[in-house]
């Protein structure tokens, strides 16, 4: 199970790598729209396409974020709570979220699905096919997904590779 596991995290940390790109090309978009601006240039859909890029770079994120202990976590009730009480409402709460992060998943895919069967197109000057910069956010909703269902299966038949009091008391070269 760790070797797929870590094989699964080389991916999520592929998705980042893939969002950082996509951060710096965002950048560089914002950067010709405010030169277009000041030398009277038509800048086209700039601002629409650096919108999906920002969606795309977010999403593509999501899941190496969540694996690393990125996002915020209300841990209120769990931080008290100790041994099978601990693990049990670790597992409940990663069951309600990858029933959650499925939800999300699905219908991300279904709306870029939808987008391409009926030939959507933006409403900007670029009139871009919306199904294009829909289907990486999709892909970054269901890396999420796949990431959260990983750390459940983990909590179940793992539990020590994602408890925290052991991670916190071991270095993080030893984990």
């Amino acid at each position: 199970m760790r070797r797929i596991s870590a094989l699964f995290d080389h991916i999520y940390r592929f998705g980042a790598y893939v969002a950082g790109a996509a951060l710096v090309l965002l950048c560089a978009l914002v950067l010709y729209s405010i030169v277009a601006r000041m030398f009277g240039l038509y800048s086209g859909g700039a601002s629409d396409v650096a919108g999906y890029v920002m969606a795309t770079a977010t999403f593509l994120a999501l899941a190496h974020t969540f694996r690393s202990d990125g996002h915020i976590r209300v841990q209120l009730l769990i931080q008290r709570a100790i041994g099978a009480t601990r693990r049990g409402l670790e597992i409940l709460c990663l069951a309600i979220m990858t029933g959650l992060a499925f939800f999300l998943a699905w219908y991300m895919a279904r709306l870029a699905y939808d987008s391409y069967d009926f030939g959507e197109r933006s409403e900007g000057a670029d009139a871009i096919l919306l199904w294009i910069p829909q289907t990486p956010v999709a892909f970054g909703a269901w890396l999420l997904a796949i990431a959260v269902a990983h750390t459940l299966l983990q909590a179940i038949f793992d539990y020590a590779s994602v408890d925290p009091d052991k991670m916190a008391n071991e270095g993080p070269n030893e984990i």
